[in-house]
């Protein structure tokens, strides 16, 4: 069985020229076809995060020369308003792929911004936010999220807004192991810390630790249920035994904004694993309150007999009985990597649902889809949908709350070195060849 062996680089944190060009972002201070970038532009733009406003303008923000810049569109992304930068002081902010700043809207068209700041020691940083009350010509002077400042991580911010304002944030923090060292007690990993605002940004709660014994170089998942709670899938440790650590996923959601529920494990690989893969989970809730994930795990190997290193489930078919079994795609020989998730309501029971993920063959990149179109019961086949020969970042996909037609739509976010950033509308799902 062949080994998917480009991860470990990436748990190392040692990019070689084959990952960057997989799994990395825009090389620094290069836009399209290479040129060099001395002005903030979308071309140089480091990790693009979109949304969709109430009105249907399209959101980006991304970082270029130590600020965080927003645009907008009316027309789907084929032009941008010119750049605004969040911050008026510039400072080191981290922007690759797993670890980018997030953009999110309300329903009244407030835009919040929330970003790592990464501080002078090595793998350390702050959470941070900013948010614009009137329509995104000024935000507000960005504020620290994190109550603890010392100089350790508090880093892979989340974010996910309600429509009527209410802002949650998750991030993975090291102050109790910060606190166990000092005591000269083992503690594995980092922990899972979390905030949260209920007058649109204005105030938020003290930080709570959800979960100790986090991954600590992961993206965060997050989205809304039905209740307007957040929902949180992210890559935990199994087992206490800091040689044979067991790298799989939780998920966790709240019965109040301040009061979670007790977690539950979202996947089972088991795959074993002395370092952080920098390879996060996504998720979406479907208007069912079905949740949808989709993770990696490197399970390519004789002790599980699979094939695949992507992997989708939902919770009607339950994460934590004895009989789950999620689907398995993508393969660790097409280096298949950075699976993302979106559901839409196409009228009726039956939700669709979108995955999308990268697959390398040692020169060019491909974005594949498959689509379900019952709640993920059954698939399409797989379809490329993009290709690049250059570096480029992880695929995203956003959702379009309402077109002129009354229907949710799901559009491709990715960005390639060579092409620039590209939104590509994937609904209409599927044809009848595709299946």
């Amino acid at each position: 069985m062949i080994k998917f062996v480009s991860f470990l680089f990436i748990a190392l944190l040692a990019f070689s020229s084959n990952a960057m060009q997989h799994g990395g972002s825009s090389a620094a201070g290069k836009g399209k076809n290479g040129t060099t970038c001395t002005i903030a532009s979308l071309k140089c733009a480091k990790a693009p995060s979109a949304s969709f406003g109430p009105d249907g303008k399209l959101w980006l923000a991304w970082v270029f020369g130590g600020h965080v810049y927003v645009q907008h569109s009316v027309d789907q992304g084929k032009v941008f308003s010119p750049p605004l930068s969040i911050n008026r002081v510039p400072e080191k902010i981290a922007a690759r792929a797993e670890n980018r700043a997030k953009i999110q809207l309300d329903g009244a068209g407030n835009i919040y911004i929330s970003w790592t700041q990464s501080l002078e020691k090595l793998y350390t940083g702050n959470v941070r936010f900013s948010r614009s009350v009137d329509g995104g010509q000024s935000f507000s002077q960005p504020i620290t999220i994190n109550d603890d400042r010392q100089e350790i991580s508090h880093r892979f911010d989340a974010m996910i807004v309600s429509d009527d304002g209410k802002v949650f944030i998750s991030w993975l923090d090291k102050r109790d192991q910060q606190a166990a060292k000092a005591k000269q007690q083992e503690y594995i990993g980092g922990a899972l810390y979390y905030s949260y605002s209920a007058d649109q940004g204005k105030s938020f709660s003290k930080n709570m630790n959800l979960s100790d014994n986090s991954c600590v170089c992961c993206r965060i998942a997050m989205a809304l249920d039905n209740n307007n709670l957040p929902v949180i899938a992210w890559r935990d440790i199994y087992g206490n035994d800091p040689k044979n650590q067991i790298r799989d996923h939780s998920l966790l959601t709240f019965s109040s904004a301040l009061k979670p529920a007790k977690k539950i494990r979202l996947s089972h690989e088991q795959w074993k694993i002395d370092g952080c893969p920098h390879h996060g989970p996504a998720l979406d809730v479907d208007s069912n309150g079905i949740v949808h994930s989709t993770w990696f795990n490197d399970a390519s190997n004789e002790e599980q007999e699979s094939e695949h290193v992507l992997f989708y489930g939902n919770s009607a078919r339950g994460f934590e009985v004895s009989d789950y079994k999620p689907m398995g795609f993508g393969q660790a020989d097409k280096q298949s990597a950075h699976p993302y998730v979106a559901t839409l309501n196409q009228g009726g029971v039956n939700q669709t649902v979108f995955l999308v993920w990268k697959e390398f063959d040692g020169k060019k990149t491909d974005i594949l889809m498959k689509v379900s179109k019952d709640a993920g019961i059954s698939w399409s086949k797989d379809k490329v949908v993009s290709t690049t020969a250059s570096s480029s970042d992880h695929p995203l996909l956003v959702k379009h709350a309402k077109n002129m037609k009354g229907k949710q739509k799901v559009y491709l976010s990715w960005h390639t070195q060579a092409e620039g950033y590209r939104f590509i509308e994937l609904s209409p799902t599927v044809s009848a060849d595709d299946v």
